[in-house]
């Protein structure tokens, strides 16, 4: 017999993910009786698959997020599970983290706040009267839970409570509706990083970004940055596909540190041509993943010096997904408006990474550099017909090229703490979401420590 039950509260999150997580956190702070519904027995989402965080350094090396999504970093440090932010040519900044340590700083600080985790529950329906989202319908251990909110939050990555609210959506990109490719993180061992920065070193042929932008992308910058991410190898994967052991669409290997000594995550499976949001493409997409890390682990071992005894560690308990449904919002910021006076007065979080488009049909990456940050203005995470609702994380209304830069896990985080602020001001005036107070926000956010 399936079990029925009901939940009230003035705030109700879907989904523990960099978006969600700290909209609850922010949310249950203000005084707000918050639930967090997460699909999985953890919670961080991406942040829990082992990749590093981008987004916390502009590229002249400045702060661009604080609040919540530094206090994370803070606590972390305090566990060896975070060791700083760190300046990149590449990629801006890149901020290391250890996935398990993360997914318990995320109950720790869920607990601290009050809010009420149900884990291993999945969203199964929306039910909206006159425009406005009144209940969400969650299932996990065969129980149905009727979660009836003031306000909820979407913070799947996908937008799942969105599509079955009715919101309006686009999937993928402007224009082709192709989406950037998913990847399975895992991490390795046993390794020899002095030796293969040495090969690199002989072989300058084997680093993949040669644009201006990547001065001083070398090997002495690795050696000298403990948190670092590492792009190259192109002559040895093109070495390896000519002899048929290198069948993964992707030009180059990535790896990227970790809190760990003597570990490193790998950023190289690559997995096109799916949408995640369909659950027998992600199944498949998960299929392929696998056999991506069986292959790259035979690559390691043979191709790559240092990694000759590499072993498997461990591998991302999900697939990582960039890219699927964007849903159109009151404001839908784009490119063009990306540094415009009204961008900068409305703005509630700020992204301070590239435009990273990782090509979801070929093998490459476009990359265009960032040099200053720019505000998400709070318009992009309401959606322009519902109530009720807010967006949050890469759901948010922007355009293809905002998006490459905001979908990244410091700038989801920090649309998240903006989130769970309006969500917690909403109820206590007793008004729409699309009626907050920009100004009051923002302040109510700085106070906080949050920076744009």
């Amino acid at each position: 017999m399936k079990k029925v039950q009901t939940k009230t509260c003035d705030v109700a999150v879907i989904g523990g993910g960099p978006g969600g997580l700290p909209a609850a956190i922010r949310a249950a702070r203000m005084g707000k009786k918050t639930i967090l519904v997460e699909r999985n027995s953890f919670l961080g989402g991406t942040a829990a698959s082992g990749l590093g965080i981008l987004g916390y350094l502009d590229r002249q090396g400045r702060k661009a997020l604080g609040g919540i999504a530094q206090e994370l970093i803070d606590r972390l440090t305090g566990y060896g599970g975070a060791i700083g932010h760190y300046p990149c040519p590449v990629h801006n900044s890149i901020t290391p983290i250890s996935p398990d340590w993360f997914k318990i700083v995320a109950v720790e600080m869920c607990r601290e706040a009050g809010v009420e985790v149900l884990f291993n529950s999945e969203l199964l329906d929306a039910t909206i009267e006159n425009g406005r989202v009144v209940c969400a319908e969650v299932y996990g251990k065969c129980t149905r839970t009727l979660i009836e909110a003031k306000v909820y939050i979407d913070g799947t990555g996908d937008g799942d409570l969105a599509y079955m609210a009715g919101a309006r959506y686009m999937s993928g990109q402007d224009g082709t509706g192709i989406m950037q490719p998913c990847t399975l993180m895992f991490t390795v061992t046993n390794y020899n990083l002095e030796k293969f920065l040495d090969f690199a070193e002989q072989s300058p042929e084997n680093f993949g970004i040669k644009e201006d932008y990547a001065k001083g992308y070398d090997p002495t910058f690795f050696r000298a940055s403990r948190g670092h991410c590492f792009i190259g190898m192109d002559e040895l994967i093109k070495k390896a596909k000519a002899k048929g052991d290198f069948h993964v669409p992707r030009n180059q290997f990535i790896h990227i540190t970790t809190p760990a000594d003597g570990m490193l995550a790998i950023n190289t499976s690559r997995i096109i041509e799916i949408d995640a949001s369909d659950p027998y493409q992600l199944s498949k997409g998960l299929e392929e993943g696998y056999l991506q890390v069986r292959e790259l682990m035979a690559f390691m071992n043979k191709y790559l010096p240092g990694f000759e005894q590499a072993q498997l560690a461990g591998i991302s308990p999900t697939l990582g997904v960039r890219e699927t449904r964007h849903f159109v919002g009151v404001k839908r910021l784009t490119h063009e408006t990306m540094y415009a006076p009204e961008t900068k007065r409305e703005a509630v979080a700020q992204s301070a990474y590239n435009i990273d488009i990782h090509s979801g049909v070929k093998d490459h990456i476009d990359l265009t550099p960032v040099a200053e940050p720019f505000g998400i203005p709070y318009g992009c995470l309401v959606p322009e017909s519902l109530n009720g609702l807010l967006l949050s994380g890469r759901t948010i209304s922007v355009d293809t090229q905002v998006f490459a830069s905001a979908r990244v896990m410091g700038p989801c985080i920090a649309v998240g703490e903006a989130a769970g602020t309006a969500a917690a001001m909403s109820v206590d005036k007793g008004i729409e979401l699309r009626d907050v107070d920009v100004d009051a926000l923002r302040a109510t956010l700085r106070e906080n420590g949050n920076l744009f």
